[in-house]
């Protein structure tokens, strides 16, 4: 007859398992319920790569105490839970069969794009100068229309001023970017979040922001047709969704990157950038929708290319809500800046055009 302890490892070693078992399947689930009630699932979605981190570490210690079944059970949750927030390598939706071949740069051009979140405009202006580069346009440029090393062709601003964008110019950071979409409001739709800009140093077409997709409350986003000498026209888009807290702005966030997915499929026209702080990470579902059938630049980083919010605080970068979708369009590198004065890392890509070459 088993002993008193005996009985107790045994009812240890049920509660152990059952619990690995409760929270696999809920870190499994958690990243495909595209639910916005209550309002602090977002929230927690967005958790999804540090909680399957915790879990796997969690997997560890209790396979330390020979607890097989509950370490296997929560080391496959973590996987469960972490797949779907990894980088995919060909673009989301793609099928298997579509051939893409990477043309050179000489043959159709790179497009260097930057883009940041300036939280609430007060990014230092001397690092944000440094980082574009003051030439541009005017300074050299190789053979494939980009500005060469430290020359930006395309600067996205969200949470942005005139101010900024006059400091900007004062030190000479936007002689090579000469042309731009309309002057920022003084008060923007959203408030002082709500700003944003789209420079350019190849001739642009302004096309206006988005149509408003939330009901509460929105940030405006420009629209842009860059004239590349090589690319030819390529539609740029600033992104900014309200963040996904409260009552109040939940529905709102999720109303406008369902927006912009429908937004997005009526305008293939052109090849497409989709650039900014989409305030959501491949943890959300809704972002996934929208990133389907794009190329995430930080493709070009592998499937971890590092989270890009918040910086500078107590708390750790912990997610990826900054990027920078293509479509028609091939990353060629990938890199994250770190600006005094604002919370968001920036996002610095040299794209290049994509070729399909049919059927592997």
């Amino acid at each position: 007859m088993a002993g008193p302890h005996g009985s107790r490892r045994r009812r240890l070693r049920r509660a152990v398992l059952v619990t690995c078992v409760v929270l696999a399947v809920l870190l499994a689930v958690l990243p495909h319920p595209a639910i916005t009630r209550p309002w602090i699932m977002p929230a927690v979605q967005s958790l999804v790569p540090v909680l399957s981190v915790v879990a796997g570490l969690s997997a560890l210690l209790v396979l330390v105490f020979r607890q097989w079944w509950a370490a296997g059970v929560l080391a496959a949750g973590a996987v469960m839970g972490l797949l779907p927030t990894l980088v995919p390598l060909e673009p989301l939706g793609a099928g298997v069969g579509a051939g893409v071949e990477r043309g050179t740069e000489a043959e159709a051009g790179a497009l260097t794009v930057l883009s940041l979140n300036a939280e609430y405009a007060g990014v230092d202006a001397d690092a944000l100068a440094a980082a574009v580069g003051a030439g541009g346009a005017g300074g050299t440029r190789d053979a494939h229309g980009s500005s060469g090393v430290g020359g930006v062709d395309v600067l996205v601003l969200v949470e942005a001023d005139e101010d900024l964008v006059t400091a900007l110019q004062e030190r000479g950071a936007l002689d090579g970017l000469p042309y731009r979409t309309e002057t920022i409001p003084e008060e923007p739709q959203g408030g002082t979040a709500g700003g944003a800009v789209i420079l350019s140093a190849h001739p642009l077409r302004s096309e206006g922001v988005l149509p408003r997709f939330a009901t509460h409350r929105h940030f405006e986003q420009p629209v842009a047709v860059v004239e590349h000498p090589q690319l030819g026209d390529v539609r740029v888009v600033g992104i900014h969704p309200v963040p996904p807290i409260g009552d109040d702005f939940v529905p709102s966030w999720d109303d406008t990157l369902r927006g912009l997915d429908g937004w997005q499929a009526a305008h293939a026209d052109l090849p497409l950038i989709l650039a900014g702080d989409f305030n959501a990470s491949l943890a959300h579902p809704q972002f996934r929708g929208l990133a389907d059938g794009f190329t995430s630049a930080a493709a070009d980083a592998g499937p971890l290319p590092g989270p890009t919010w918040p910086v500078g605080t107590w708390v750790p970068p912990f997610t990826a809500i900054d990027h920078v979708l293509l479509r028609g369009l091939v990353p060629l590198d990938y890199e994250r800046l770190d600006f005094p004065g604002t919370d968001h890392r920036g996002i610095l890509t040299t794209v290049a055009a994509e070729r399909v070459t049919g059927v592997r």
